[in-house]
């Protein structure tokens, strides 16, 4: 039978001011997927979070690395260029050449210690010889060093602010089950305390 546009009007009309009929079972299937879609959404998108944060500390770990051995490269050309008017010991050019880089946060520590005595004890050395001290290469290193330092230290803290915030997300829920699915584990912030630099023996 079929249903003309006056009966079809009326019809409507009779549903005014009613609530729409829903099926308890199709309520069911909705409501229940929206409970195990977020959480897989969210879960989703933290391990991204994640993956984005362990990448930040990475590259910042990379650029204190780097500063590293741009320091340790000036450091050797500075004894090299004096060690003509100057007496160094073989072992410590040994030393500062064989350091390794890629080594982990906790040889980049041992290594910037090591710089660190090193730079210290070649700047109380060029004291003693102010006739070398004043040439123009001796005076150029040296400020290329201090300016490296500098360099070190900014990578520094934007490697334990990166560090801090990754650590800060594993602590926290829901975040810490992506993390636990990645096998991600707290890190290390990069300090250099003075039993480090203590530690490291390097005489002339």
């Amino acid at each position: 039978m079929r249903i003309t546009p006056e009966q079809e009007f009326n019809n409507i009309n009779n549903l005014a001011n009613t609530k729409p009929r829903r099926s308890p079972l199709g309520a069911f299937i909705w409501y229940l997927s929206f409970f195990l879609v977020i959480p897989l959404f969210v879960h989703i998108a933290n391990i991204n979070k994640l993956k984005r944060l362990n990448i930040k500390v990475s590259e910042a770990e990379s650029g204190i690395d780097v500063q590293l051995k741009k320091r340790r490269d000036t450091i050797i050309k500075l004894i090299e260029s004096v060690q003509g008017g100057m007496k160094f010991e073989k072992e410590m050019l040994t030393n500062l050449t064989s350091m390794r880089t890629g080594v982990g946060i906790k040889d980049l520590g041992k290594n910037a210690s090591m710089l660190d005595k090193v730079s210290k004890q070649v700047t109380m050395q060029l004291e003693n010889y102010p006739e070398i001290k004043s040439t123009e290469l001796v005076q150029e290193l040296m400020k290329t060093t201090s300016s490296i330092e500098d360099d070190i230290s900014a990578s520094r803290r934007i490697y334990n602010s990166n560090t801090s915030i990754f650590n800060q997300a594993l602590n926290t829920y829901p975040i810490n089950a992506a993390a636990a699915q990645l096998g991600y584990k707290f890190k290390s912030l990069f300090e250099i305390t003075d039993f480090e630099r203590q530690d490291v023996k390097i005489e002339f």
